[in-house]
């Protein structure tokens, strides 16, 4: 459900009394932990009872044998933690891994990232590409205005969509960007862009959804 965007609360908060209920979460493997983690962060339905020390210790315990996308998932779970302000967090080093490895996975500009920003530069704003912000996310452009502010601007290609429905991966890291980085984001999805015919229409546009 998380992953396709689908969100059921009761569900999750049904899923999670029932974990919570278990003796210990010992028999999880570190994929199981990962993907519950990063689940319940996308459908942002807080559950005490199962994400607490004894969670924490749990993925502690596997620090070895999380691989590199199950860390990135953590990170997301732990960025959560912080939306919440729930004062939860992973052991340290097992912290310093999940962001670094969030901050160090690739990435590739496609042409319609690269259209859309030529667009962006063509009517006069400042920007900057592939940005990294504090939270560890990496945004297609950042533009800056003359009065301090700011607007993250993600050109959303097919991948980030299930028939035009955010998937959940794309809801949760503009839900977070907005919220921990305290910038707005202004999704470009692929269709809308690629109704547009020319340099003119493409402006106008960006001019109605950056305001």
């Amino acid at each position: 459900f998380a992953t396709s965007g689908v969100l059921h609360p009761e569900l999750f908060k049904k899923i999670g009394d029932h974990i919570a209920g278990l003796n210990s979460l010992d028999s999880f493997k570190a994929q199981a932990l990962s993907n519950i983690a990063w689940a319940y962060s996308v459908a942002n339905v807080p559950s005490e009872g199962l994400f607490n020390e004894c969670f924490a210790g749990a993925c502690s315990s596997k620090e070895e044998t999380f691989p590199e996308e199950e860390l990135r998932q953590l990170h997301q779970w732990q960025l959560w933690q912080q939306e919440l302000k729930s004062g939860m967090e992973l052991p340290h080093s097992l912290k310093e891994k999940c962001r670094n490895a969030f901050i160090s996975s690739s990435y590739s500009e496609s042409k319609l990232q690269n259209d859309v920003v030529d667009e962006l530069k063509a009517i006069g704003l400042d920007l900057e590409v592939e940005v990294l912000l504090e939270s560890g996310y990496r945004v297609d452009a950042l533009v800056k205005f003359s009065d301090g502010g700011k607007l993250v601007v993600e050109v959303d290609g097919p991948s980030h969509f299930i028939e035009r429905r955010p998937t959940g991966s794309t809801t949760l890291k503009h839900r977070q960007v907005g919220k921990l980085d305290r910038i707005e984001v202004v999704s470009v999805p692929h269709w809308e862009w690629k109704e547009l015919k020319n340099s003119e229409t493409k402006q106008h546009y960006l001019h109605e959804k950056l305001g």
